[in-house]
């Protein structure tokens, strides 16, 4: 065995191995190849709020295309009642998927509904007296069944109750569905399908009259129907603001009741 003086060892290594063990340092080994990007999600993973915008207005004309038939002995005031607590209801679950709440343009919005009820009143009225106009109309989009509240026995709690939840359909329940789902949604997804990046009271021509063509289409007074829809589009490129356009629907609708209530034009309703 050979014998390794204390002199012949340096730094902890003998200087007299015949192999000696140097320390290498460990050095790890290099990826030449570029680091992956970065995952970015895509516009169409983006989840959309579509029902939010859709259903409280897909569910208000399943209603309104039963109410009137009488199903399993409900009568129309038992349906209509129903339409609205259901559509109030979805109203209130969905509420916080729409644009915030904002006065801006709402005071304009409010004096734009009491133009667009003598807008809709006498273009109502011209639509009746051009001869065979309603006729035409009625063969392609129907006509509004009206629905007198007192009938036979006058007006009593009942009716005035009615009345009143009539009134709230109306005035409250419509307008708010409608202006979400015709200018919250369909506008704006007119124009892209991530329709919550568009920017409110954004239009191009084609979805400008595409939404006022599709309000006309579920309203039978049609001349009036197309004015009062071009004059809400406008408001909405105006002031960029949905509550805008649900204060003036709200507005001529309120009204539009009053006037109902007043002369007996029970068609309007």
């Amino acid at each position: 065995m050979r014998c390794i003086r204390l002199g012949d060892v340096v730094g902890g290594v003998p200087t007299g191995s015949a192999h000696p063990h140097k320390h290498q340092p460990i050095v790890p080994p290099v990826n030449d190849s570029p680091a992956p990007a970065a995952a970015t999600p895509s516009a169409a993973a983006t989840p959309q709020p579509l029902w939010a915008y859709v259903s409280p207005f897909v569910a208000y004309l399943l209603f309104t295309s039963i109410e009137g038939k009488g199903w399993l002995g409900i009568p129309y005031e038992g349906w209509y009642c129903l339409k609205v607590l259901v559509v109030l209801g979805l109203l209130w679950f969905f509420h916080r998927e729409w644009p915030r709440w904002s006065t801006r343009g709402v005071g304009l919005g409010a004096l734009m509904g009491v133009v667009g009820l003598v807008v809709w009143l006498v273009l109502d009225w011209l639509q009746g007296v051009i001869p065979g106009f309603n006729a035409m109309v009625a063969s392609v989009l129907g006509t509004r069944e009206g629905f007198q509240p007192f009938g036979e026995h006058g007006v009593n709690l009942h009716s005035l109750a009615f009345v009143l939840v009539r009134l709230t359909g109306l005035a409250l329940v419509v307008p708010i569905m409608e202006e979400i789902f015709w200018r919250g949604f369909l506008a704006r997804y007119l124009i892209d399908e991530n329709f919550t990046a568009v920017p409110q009271g954004k239009f191009t021509l084609q979805s400008f009259w595409i939404v006022t063509l599709a309000f006309v289409a579920v309203h039978p007074e049609l001349l009036a129907a197309l004015a009062w829809g071009a004059l809400v589009n406008w408001l909405y490129r105006k002031t960029g603001n949905v509550w805008a356009c649900v204060a003036m629907h709200a507005v001529t609708n309120l009204l539009l009741g009053g006037w109902i209530l007043a002369t007996g034009e029970w068609r309007l309703w």
